[in-house]
């Protein structure tokens, strides 16, 4: 791990600049900061490349003013993974994203589960985890598992208020291809 301690500030005037030096408690910063300003969200989109048409892509992010930046790259180092980019339509904002699933799985949910949040952060979190592992396990490849991991997605956020496509969308859509796969005696291997 880089040296993350070199990221003190001498004269931290902004509290976002006095970085715990020891790093357990740089971690339980990081969980509180992640707590304010970050998310775990979970984006439900058609895709024409995906097997059933519908993509199920899982997203932790934390954000922070391009001044105080600093503290996002605190973030990618301890995690080691991830990037940091301009927040897409604000570029005064910047944000720390990890995107991988096998990232999500094997750095950012054990990080969280030993440096927990509070509040509905932490339920968001449960939920998120339950999302990552389900897709870890290919339950998103049939209608069913997708169906499920969705309406987990639509539990987290509150309740998925600003998605674009309704729950009901998604799983009418999901069951229509799947008796359209099944009536389909060319996908049935009768031909």
């Amino acid at each position: 791990m880089p040296n993350i301690l070199t990221y003190n500030a001498s004269s931290a005037d902004n509290q976002q600049e006095r970085v715990p030096k020891n790093i357990d408690n740089l971690k339980y910063y990081l969980a509180g900061f992640a707590d304010g300003e970050g998310s775990f969200s979970v984006t439900i989109c058609k895709s024409k490349y995906a097997k059933l048409r519908w993509k199920i892509d899982p997203l932790f992010q934390v954000y922070q003013h391009k001044d105080n930046s600093r503290i996002l790259h605190v973030f990618k180092d301890v995690f080691e993974c991830g990037y940091v980019s301009e927040k897409g339509g604000n570029p005064s904002c910047h944000v720390y994203c990890i995107d991988s699933i096998r990232d999500l799985l094997g750095k950012v949910i054990p990080f969280f589960e030993k440096y927990p949040m509070v509040g509905e952060k932490h339920n968001n979190f449960l939920l998120f985890k339950e999302i990552v592992v389900g897709i870890s396990l290919k339950e998103h490849l049939n209608p069913s598992g997708f169906i499920r991991l969705a309406k987990i997605a639509f539990k987290m956020n509150r309740l998925g208020k600003y998605r674009h496509n309704s729950l009901e969308d998604i799983i009418n859509s999901l069951e229509q291809s799947s008796e359209t796969i099944r009536q389909d005696p060319l996908n049935a291997g009768m031909i």
